[in-house]
């Protein structure tokens, strides 16, 4: 669940090739398509050096989306988040950050314009938390969510979760409820994220009891298909994050370093 914003089994620290010289490699390829790459993203941590790079990474509308944020904090959490995302795509696409084109669909999912390589991204985050997942070759969702006190989720989740998932929910230990909870909310996420829907179609799909990945096949026609969901073990908080089509995938989990990340590698 994102705060402000808007985007298998075991994770591993192997750093991928992005040398862009080898950029075909990530742009094709079943290999390539059944691994996830994702960044965990410290927001409150970056220096005024790699901030100003990140700054400069934006492009103008997220600059003027970044404007309308009331608090500097949450304006310079903007910045890391989705400065952090365009460096990576530029890595990936093998041009600098700034040149990256993005386009928003008629939901707000966010993706490369017609012709651009089958990269596909998602960023989620939830206070000073942020993932960024890529993905070559299959459409990507990923959600971070963290406890909080005073929801009602008991009173949620018997209006709008599909029975079994209710069941589950309320029938866990009390102490124990609110992270089953979560763990549905931010695999449906992930879903709609993937999918390009919206929250109030996803929420009543349903996505699984079973624990760490599920296969989804949903009939609505805002995310018709079969999706593969896995959950995720972030630093802070709960995760997961949602695949197309039903083949298994590969997790790679990286630590975001922005003062080791220049637009290409050199």
């Amino acid at each position: 669940m994102d705060t402000d914003m808007d985007s298998a089994y075991g994770a591993d620290d192997t750093t991928p090739d992005l040398d862009p010289d080898r950029a075909d490699r990530h742009r094709s390829g079943r290999d390539q398509a059944d691994v996830v790459h994702l960044w965990y993203i410290d927001l409150d941590a970056v220096s005024p050096g790699a901030g100003k790079r990140l700054d400069s990474a934006l492009g103008p509308e997220e600059r003027a989306r970044r404007g309308t944020y009331p608090d500097s904090r949450s304006r310079s959490r903007f910045t890391v988040a989705h400065g952090a995302l365009r460096i990576l795509l530029g890595r990936f696409l093998g041009i600098p950050a700034p040149q990256v084109r993005m386009r928003c669909g008629p939901l707000g999912k966010p993706s490369l314009p017609p012709g651009a390589p089958p990269v596909h991204f998602s960023l989620s985050h939830a206070r000073g938390q942020a993932v960024a997942a890529v993905s070559v070759g299959r459409e990507v969702g990923v959600d971070l969510d963290h406890p909080r006190d005073g929801f009602p989720l008991e009173e949620f989740t018997r209006r709008y979760f599909p029975p079994p998932e209710r069941d589950l929910v309320l029938g866990a230990p009390r102490g124990d409820r609110q992270r089953v909870f979560l763990t549905l909310w931010t695999r449906k996420e992930a879903l709609v994220k993937a999918a390009g829907s919206g929250i109030a179609v996803g929420v009543r799909q349903q996505v699984g009891v079973a624990a760490d990945a599920t296969v989804v096949t949903a009939d609505h026609p805002r995310m018709r298909g079969t999706w593969r969901i896995a959950d995720l073990s972030p630093p802070l908080g709960v995760g997961a994050v949602a695949l197309a089509h039903s083949r298994p995938y590969r997790v790679v989990a990286h630590n975001w370093a922005a003062a080791e990340a220049p637009w290409t590698k050199p």
